[in-house]
């Protein structure tokens, strides 16, 4: 496309090279060498005007003048003249481009990055039918080629079974040799992995995105989840992870195994029984080194055996003492909706129990007997969740996530639980974030550790901005000069930064007042006096000490933990 002498584009002069380019027209990247090849090739032109016609309302036309190649549209659902290309959308010249490269039997591979820039969501879907329909091993006389595309979009991921797996190869940085699952893992003939890839729709699909995907159990976590995530400003997704409903915790271990294959961190957030039942699934996040050294400073063998010997304790304790307990478990969803048709009421029993070590007090813990068994295993549980959270596995102690909607304190039964969710999920924009903070403790500690991003703060940014304009304004006010534009002066020595800022002397102190509308800082207008610590003036005003004191106490914590 060329520009006018008055800046306006001139759009009738678009051209895609002279006639003297076809013959190159293989070694372009570009559309140049895609519509160079709808130039000499009638047949591959064909083919796209019939799809173009049927499928877009769009007819192509190519022609030559003064021997440069002109690409023109038409719109054949109305009686309008044909227009240049360069007043085409992107997305159709895209699709043409590529289609001409797709059919082109003189071709025998199309590497492809990012297929989907421009193209509407039903555009990519056809884009990729076509794509398939070319994809094999060139040969003699036919129209195979090798297809390789890199793409972010989940409408080019097709997973009909787990053999279609190792057709996909993920890269995460360019330091980082990319990683593809082997054709004949074991872990692609699970049932239950291909009952999952049956059910795989879209939100299944962007966990391959992601490099720390977040299962959970199924829509009512997810709803919970996005909610609070939302509410607190926990970017989930711009952390690399992604939240993945599994629906039953029986095909956690078979998806975070097949995850960790393609070169992932997955994350698990399970109900209390995942745990309760058995240490399946806790065995899969216990085999690194970090969680056997863990468990060696506390004397465990290794992270498993330390994990089996708590379970077994645990499991042994509900089977000779339930009585002890049995008043406060019976109370529990996990009992009360238990299947009473089954014989060995064990199950039942082990998963009120464990849900109930964390909804009761501590206080009531100690009088259930007078060896304190219950708060002593309360305390290694504690222990092993917390080393299992550290390897990314997280379970919701108090049971089920309806266990931590509000008025739960005595948990119940809800029959329709993805409508409960959305009903909790809609109260949190109205609830403060210190009750969702100590309600949802357990499930905000998993969101946090997905996200592996800090907390956008403003302030942060601001601060050193703030302190520049602060420090000499502030020395200004200190010599008792009270006619002085400290705006100037601030000006004068950091430059436009100053422009945020108003700043004024009032009997002997310096105002600052914020001018943005659009930074959500807080403290504003602050005041400094004379003799005041500039720095920690400003930190506090900020609030900036808090969140570095919450930073220290959770790095204390985990020492503690880990000791």
């Amino acid at each position: 496309m060329t520009v006018t002498g008055g800046g306006n584009p001139n759009y009738k002069n678009a051209n895609y090279g002279s006639l003297a380019d076809t013959d190159r027209r293989h070694n372009y990247e570009t559309l140049q060498g895609d519509f160079q090849t709808l130039a000499v090739r009638p047949d591959i032109l064909i083919k796209i005007r019939e799809r173009l016609r049927k499928l877009f309302s769009r007819d192509i036309a190519i022609l030559w003048d003064g021997g440069n190649l002109k690409i023109e549209f038409a719109r054949t659902n109305a009686e309008t003249r044909s227009y240049s290309s360069a007043r085409e959308a992107s997305g159709l010249l895209h699709l043409a481009g590529l289609l001409a490269a797709l059919y082109d039997d003189e071709v025998g591979a199309v590497l492809i990055d990012e297929p989907e820039v421009s193209l509407h969501p039903q555009m990519q879907a056809f884009l990729l039918k076509e794509m398939l329909g070319v994809a094999g091993i060139p040969e003699a006389g036919s129209n195979k080629k090798l297809v390789v595309i890199g793409t972010h979009s989940t409408e080019f991921l097709r997973i009909d079974s787990p053999k279609d797996i190792p057709r996909l190869v993920f890269c995460y940085d360019l330091n980082l040799e990319p990683v593809q699952v082997p054709a004949e893992a074991d872990e692609l003939k699970s049932a239950k992995l291909a009952a999952l890839v049956a059910r795989m729709g879209q939100e299944h699909k962007l966990a391959f995105f992601a490099k720390s995907p977040l299962l959970v159990e199924g829509p009512s976590d997810s709803i919970v989840c996005g909610g609070l995530a939302s509410k607190l400003e926990i970017h989930i997704e711009a952390g690399g992870s992604q939240l993945l409903p599994v629906i039953g915790k029986g095909q956690f271990p078979v998806v975070v195994k097949l995850l960790q294959m393609t070169g992932k961190s997955p994350l698990v957030l399970a109900d209390a029984d995942g745990i309760a039942d058995g240490i399946d699934l806790a065995s899969t996040f216990l085999r690194s080194d970090d969680a056997n050294t863990r468990a060696a400073k506390v004397g465990g063998g290794s992270a498993i055996e330390l994990c089996r010997s708590v379970h077994s304790a645990f499991c042994g304790l509900v089977q000779n003492n339930w009585a002890e307990i049995a008043s406060r478990a019976e109370c529990h969803p996990y009992w009360t909706s238990r299947d009473t048709t089954e014989a060995d009421s064990g199950k039942a029993k082990r998963r009120a129990a464990f849900a109930t070590l964390f909804v009761v007090p501590d206080a009531e813990l100690v009088g259930l007997d007078r060896e304190r068994k219950w708060e002593k295993i309360k305390q290694r549980f504690v222990f092993l969740l917390n080393l299992l959270e550290s390897q990314g596995c997280f379970f919701l102690r108090r049971g089920s996530i309806e266990s931590y909607f509000e008025g739960s304190s005595t948990p119940r039964l809800i029959s329709d639980k993805p409508a409960s969710a959305a009903a909790e999920a809609a109260k949190f924009i109205n609830t403060q974030d210190d009750v969702l903070e100590s309600r949802y403790a357990d499930v905000i500690r998993c969101l946090r550790t997905a996200a592996k991003t800090q907390p956008i703060v403003e302030a942060e940014s601001l601060q050193d901005a703030l302190l520049a304009v602060a420090a000499p304004a502030l020395a200004r006010v200190q010599n008792g000069t009270q006619s002085l534009n400290l705006n100037a002066i601030a000006k004068s020595m950091v430059g436009d930064v100053s422009k945020m800022f108003d700043l004024t002397a009032v009997k002997g102190k310096l105002h600052i007042a914020l001018k943005s509308q659009i930074l959500e800082v807080p403290g504003f207008p602050l005041e400094i006096a004379k003799d005041d610590d500039v720095v920690k003036v400003v930190s506090k005003a900020l609030k900036l000490e808090k969140s570095h004191t919450a930073d220290k106490e959770v790095g204390e914590s985990d020492d503690a933990i880990a000791s």
